[in-house]
């Protein structure tokens, strides 16, 4: 995991920070576990927690998934006429796209009319779907470190106080003997496409730190990135490499990885593409992590105009300031309006190639990760910095 050490962070002093209403703790459901020792450290869930697009949802997109409950009746496979004749009942319905030969996905402009799909249960059984919303469209997950494993999910859950809405609070667990054992580390999935800063529990602050999910492999052709349920690869055999499983391996002793060729089992961390795998995926978490927690209100420089040749030099308090004269930038003293500031930047022709950029990047976007304030403002940083 990435992160400073330390799990507390000082509250921050500029402002008060609103805080998580929760239930009475009395009406707080024990389903999702955390009620007495046996159980406190099984994953608390908040009670009737269903998966919906929130009213302040900032997403451009609103997808929900589609799979046949059949899944031999391959929903990705059939035909565009069928599928826009049974969709053509749903309103707001804005594009269908093809996922794979099981699934596909079915979008909307509007965070309500996605939620309606959810909820429709005479279209969904006449049809013998099952409709749901990617956790990666509304939940991030984060971690919180040194925390007393005497406190229970439900506790934690009960009384830790966030700027977003916490749905599920999990501890990691160890193997110590045949024993799980809790460790002092707590992953939080909140209701939001990005993470607090900190999370409170009484009067201490929690800094919350980027969730690094293990790396996919699959165990049939033990390539990365996918699991065995959907894999159209060959099986290949985790010690030796050959096209068996290695339930019915006989070269026990000729251990090869199919990925590297190298002497270890296909599984192991030694392996160095899968060690490379591992660092990209924290690489471009990190990244992601550093990103979204810069101030919001920070806004890149104006990149220098290429001609320097009209620049003079003007006192203000008796500190030299540099202006451009091409871009008439008023003095400081002065008070810059917003229509300056336009004038400025339709002046520059770097930011206006930098915005338009931006918005074809936004506009061929053909993944399903969300796309947010923070998400365009990264681009736009890019960008400007070419």
């Amino acid at each position: 995991m990435e992160g400073n050490e330390g799990g507390g962070l000082d509250p921050p002093n500029s402002k008060k920070r609103p805080r998580r209403r929760l239930e009475d703790p009395q009406n707080v459901s024990d389903a999702g576990g955390g009620g007495g020792e046996k159980d406190s450290y099984i994953p608390y869930l908040k009670p009737n927690y269903k998966r919906l697009y929130p009213e302040n949802s900032i997403n451009m997109e609103f997808k929900v998934f589609i799979e046949n409950k059949n899944i031999q009746d391959r929903l990705g496979n059939k035909s565009p006429i069928y599928l826009n004749h049974i969709f053509s009942e749903i309103k707001g319905v804005v594009a269908i796209r093809r996922i794979s030969a099981n699934k596909i996905v079915v979008i909307f402009k509007q965070h309500n009319t996605a939620n309606n799909l959810i909820h429709n249960i005479h279209f969904l059984e006449k049809h013998d779907m099952k409709a749901y919303i990617p956790a990666a469209q509304i939940e991030k997950t984060g971690i919180i470190r040194f925390v007393p494993a005497s406190i229970s999910n439900k506790e934690l859950f009960t009384k830790l106080t966030s700027t977003n809405e916490i749905i599920a609070v999990r501890r990691f667990m160890k193997k110590i003997g045949n024993e799980l054992v809790g460790t002092q580390t707590v992953s939080i999935t909140f209701l939001a496409n990005s993470l607090p800063e900190s999370v409170q529990y009484d009067l201490f602050f929690y800094r919350v730190f980027e969730y690094i999910p293990p790396l996919q492999q699959c165990f049939k052709c033990m390539k990365f990135n996918h699991y065995a349920k959907i894999c159209n690869g060959k099986q290949r055999c985790s010690i030796c490499s050959g096209e068996h499983s290695y339930k019915d391996c006989n070269k026990q002793n000729e251990i090869c990885c199919v990925n590297c060729s190298g002497p270890h089992l296909a599984i192991s961390k030694m392996c160095p593409i899968k060690m490379n795998k591992i660092l990209e995926k924290k690489n471009k978490i990190t990244y992601a992590s550093i990103a979204s927690t810069k101030d919001n209100n920070e806004f890149p420089p104006l990149p220098p105009r290429s001609n320097p040749v009209n620049k003079k030099v003007i006192s203000v308090n008796n500190a030299p300031k540099y202006v451009n004269k091409s871009i008439n930038i008023k003095p400081v003293s002065q008070a810059v309006s917003i229509n300056d500031i336009k004038s400025q930047i339709i002046a520059n022709s770097d930011v206006l190639m930098a915005l338009v950029q931006t918005l074809v990047q936004i506009g061929n976007k053909n993944d399903n990760e969300p796309i947010t304030t923070t998400f365009i403002k990264d681009i736009l940083i890019k960008n400007l910095s070419i």
